[in-house]
């Protein structure tokens, strides 16, 4: 069964939504420059209601291996999920508060041994896969060209497990189910009135998606 996440909440109302609609994990966004962000102590009294069963997602951007630790203690985060270029294999295994999802955003000429090098010195196993925009870290509602995500599921095959990102929605995701076999999808703009405002409709239409086509 294909894993869900619903990522950027900002409100209690939209949690509730999405965990009632099935989602396996909620994420909290802490970039400085995201439409979505979220202060610490407001993820917190969020993921303070969460049912047991879904799992909390830290998204960082800027902040250093110290920070993150921080606010994955203060939050009660489950995941961090680093979310820029610059986060090394180093920097994961500084991430010592938290499970860690280690973000890719490939361009047309990707070497998939960037994964695999990154699993040798992390020892991380669960890597995502949002569009690239050169000035956006993520949330780009852009979809990974189908050719290029096409080969990076293909040359990764059942060595890792792959999220995909970027674009999704309830009209495309079971397509993409269909031909890229992720181990689980993100989605944030794809169920959204405007960012950060999700849209219990959209929710619902999209986990119902995810789960028929899976």
């Amino acid at each position: 069964m294909t894993k869900i996440k619903i990522c950027g909440i900002t409100r209690l109302e939209d949690a509730r939504d999405a965990c009632l609609a099935g989602a396996d994990a909620l994420g909290f966004n802490f970039s400085q420059t995201s439409l979505r962000r979220i202060t610490p102590d407001r993820a917190k009294a969020i993921i303070e209601q969460l049912p047991l069963f879904v799992q909390s997602v830290g998204i960082f951007v800027e902040q250093r291996a110290d920070e993150i630790n921080a606010i994955c203690r203060h939050c009660k985060l489950n995941v961090a999920q680093l979310h820029h270029e610059r986060y090394s294999a180093t920097d994961a295994l500084a991430i010592t508060e938290a499970k860690v999802i280690k973000v890719f955003r490939p361009e047309e000429n990707f070497a998939v041994e960037k994964v695999f090098e990154f699993a040798r010195h992390s020892g991380i196993n669960t890597f995502l896969f949002d569009a690239y925009r050169p000035e956006m870290a993520g949330g780009t509602g852009e979809p990974i060209g189908a050719d290029l995500a096409a080969r990076i599921f293909k040359e990764l095959g059942t060595s890792c497990y792959a999220i995909l990102a970027g674009g999704l929605n309830s009209t495309n995701v079971a397509e993409a189910i269909h031909r890229l076999q992720p181990y689980g999808v993100d989605t944030a703009s794809g169920v959204e009135t405007e960012p950060g405002i999700k849209s219990r409709e959209k929710i619902n239409a999209f986990t119902k998606a995810v789960r028929n086509a899976s």
